[in-house]
């Protein structure tokens, strides 16, 4: 009698939030829920944490109870627009579904150190989570929202039937006990071992199998690191069934802000983080720097290809560092410049910067403020064409310009990005500025046919811009257009507002004109600058000139300086990351004596008209 009484008892671990008790979770053992008590006291988020013994016949009894300082931050769901659907309990276990969990609650599974894979199989974590008043009821109303209207119904018959799928998920929960052979072959034989094992499973089972595997061996690990490198230790290049599967966990377990801090560790400011994840994402982390081992080995895993989603979980950190409002160093606006542009340069692929219109919008909106001006953010003009600035070529340009027009902040100034968009083709002089190595040039024109319709480019601009390519000399067109273009409706891109003023620029017989050619031009080393110089203290982009919104510009992106003389004027010596005004005519310096250089003297001027 007495050990069927034992049996029955339970331990309840009971918080108060905002004034109400609310239970965290039941524990058949003592032990178990004091540790809980403890662990949540030192969370400090609540201001009362104790233990209740309930006994078979509902008696309870507080054998513990202790006060905190806490209270003040309570967990609620996070807001998103967007979910995976599920019409069957099993499909809770897939990798989508897993992720619109982990973004809907990343608060609660932040304050857990865990993560869906861990908990979905796990009976009590259930138990707890459904009595999680602040969590659970607005979770599953979220969630009924965003899906009612892909299957037609109201949001209250949608809600309900999540109710019974979570009912269903505690019931597997409480038999998963059957899927312990399959733990065991993922410990012994690795992902192919456990594959081998479930291949006689039917497939609608296998997510189920799977995370349960994962789960089991990821809850040995409390921190987060622990975890990236459990999981890296099971991949195995070139399988690649293999590599997705390690792909999906390790994106679920790095896609949020606590871990992220967890891995760089040593970060001293907001830039160097999120350089350091710029370094992972191309797989080039310095392993002379302090970063944590388990970022390094991510850093290597991902520079061998094949992890999308890691990518994606990283870019979305990245991106949600710099809509933040926390300054990007701790030494003032002129460091903040610099390592934004290190970041924006660290950023661009051919055809626009990675993350798509997500990012650019969020580079945008902070560059408008990492490049204030007097205490004054940029313009949204002007940031737009600094950013430009930064692409060597026009398919960059043209890529950040249409997708920044798809984003929401930059519909509102779709009309001056369409500009943009139509200056940036009439410059386009050959294919090899909008084909990618290795992409068929065919697939680049339908890509730009599709990218400038999702950027809301009226249809007959759109189709007047793709007909530009027509222009491109034959040896050219050849290479890009596999059958001759059908007539379409054109627009006069003359017709378009243009920019009044002019800047020429000449060295060496050579001259640039802006904007005919372009709204910048670099001068430096490197072979793909405007105007070259065969100077050794010269930089490889060593200085830039620029027609923006507001007049010309010159900027300074040189380790050695630039002098910059104006005709009556004085000499002045600009330093890396300086933008100044030009207007008149004058001369850029470049050049070191010390060296035995002769110093390269650059003509500009400042012209009104067309």
């Amino acid at each position: 009698m007495a050990m069927s009484e034992r049996r029955s008892m339970r331990f309840e671990v009971v918080v108060e939030q905002g004034g109400k008790p609310n239970i965290d979770g039941v524990f058949d053992d003592e032990k178990a829920a004091t540790e809980r008590a403890v662990y949540l006291l030192r969370l400090a988020k609540f201001p009362v944490v104790r233990v209740v013994k309930v006994s078979g016949s509902g008696k309870e009894e507080t054998i513990f109870q202790k006060s905190s300082s806490g209270g003040g931050k309570l967990t609620t769901i996070s807001t998103i627009d967007d979910c995976n659907l599920c019409t069957d309990v099993l499909q809770v276990f897939s990798f989508e579904s897993r992720m619109t969990l982990l973004r809907l609650l990343r608060g609660y599974w932040d304050d857990q150190g865990v993560i869906p894979t861990e908990q979905l199989h796990r009976y009590y974590p259930l138990r707890y989570f459904e009595r999680e008043a602040l969590l659970f009821n607005p979770s599953v109303t979220r969630l009924a929202a965003l899906q009612a209207p892909m299957l037609g119904i109201k949001p209250g018959e949608r809600y309900d039937q999540i109710i019974r799928m979570f009912t269903a998920l505690k019931d597997l929960a409480q038999n998963s006990d059957v899927l312990a052979p399959y733990d065991q072959a993922l410990a012994r034989g690795g992902i192919s071992g456990l594959l081998a094992a479930s291949i006689d499973r039917p497939a609608e089972e296998r997510d189920r199998i799977i995370t349960h595997a994962f789960g089991s061996m990821l809850e040995q690990h409390r921190e987060w690191g622990a975890k990236v490198q459990a999981v890296l230790r099971l991949h195995e290049e070139g399988d690649a069934e293999n590599t997705r599967l390690v792909d999906e966990f390790l994106a679920e377990i790095i896609d949020g802000r606590e871990p992220i801090r967890a891995l760089i560790g040593y970060a001293p400011d907001l830039a160097s983080a999120l350089l350091a994840l710029q370094a992972t994402l191309r797989g080039d982390l310095d392993d002379r720097l302090p970063n944590t081992e388990a970022l390094l080995a991510l850093s290597n895993a991902v520079g061998g290809g094949g992890f999308k989603n890691v990518q994606t979980a990283l870019l979305n950190r990245l991106r949600g560092g710099l809509e933040g409002l926390n300054p990007l160093t701790r030494t003032g606006s002129a460091s903040d410049t610099k390592a934004f542009q290190a970041i924006v340069d660290g950023m661009i692929v051919f055809d626009g910067f990675m993350g798509g219109p997500a990012m650019a919008e969020a580079l945008t909106k902070r560059g408008k403020i990492a490049w204030a001006v007097g205490g004054s953010d940029l313009s949204f003009e002007d940031t737009v064409l600094r950013l430009s600035s930064r692409f060597g070529a026009s398919a960059g340009r043209l890529g950040f310009l249409l997708d920044l027009a798809t984003s929401d902040f930059g519909r509102r100034k779709v009309s001056f990005l369409i500009q943009r968009v139509a200056e940036e083709f009439n410059q386009i002089k050959s294919a090899a500025e909008l084909a990618a190595p290795g992409v068929p040039i065919q697939d680049v024109r339908e890509g730009l046919g599709r990218r400038l319709r999702a950027a809301g480019i009226p249809r007959a601009l759109a189709d007047g811009l793709i007909a530009k390519i027509a222009t491109i000399p034959d040896e050219q067109r050849s290479l890009l257009l596999p059958s001759p273009p059908r007539q379409l409706e054109t627009v006069d891109i003359r017709s378009l507002p243009r920019v009044s003023l002019k800047i020429s620029v000449t060295y060496q017989g050579k001259t640039v004109i802006l904007p005919d050619q372009g709204t910048e031009v670099v001068i430096g080393r490197a072979a793909e600058c405007g105007i070259v110089l065969d100077h050794a203290s010269a930089s490889r982009r060593h200085v830039a000139i620029r027609l923006e919104a507001s007049g010309g510009v010159v900027e300074d992106l040189s380790r050695n300086g630039t002098r910059l003389l104006v005709a009556g004027g004085n000499t002045r010596q600009l330093t890396q990351g300086e933008v100044v005004s030009l207007s008149g005519r004058g001369e850029l310096i470049i050049g070191s004596l010390d060296l035995g250089e002769s110093p390269a003297r650059i003509g500009w001027e400042v012209t009104t008209g067309r």
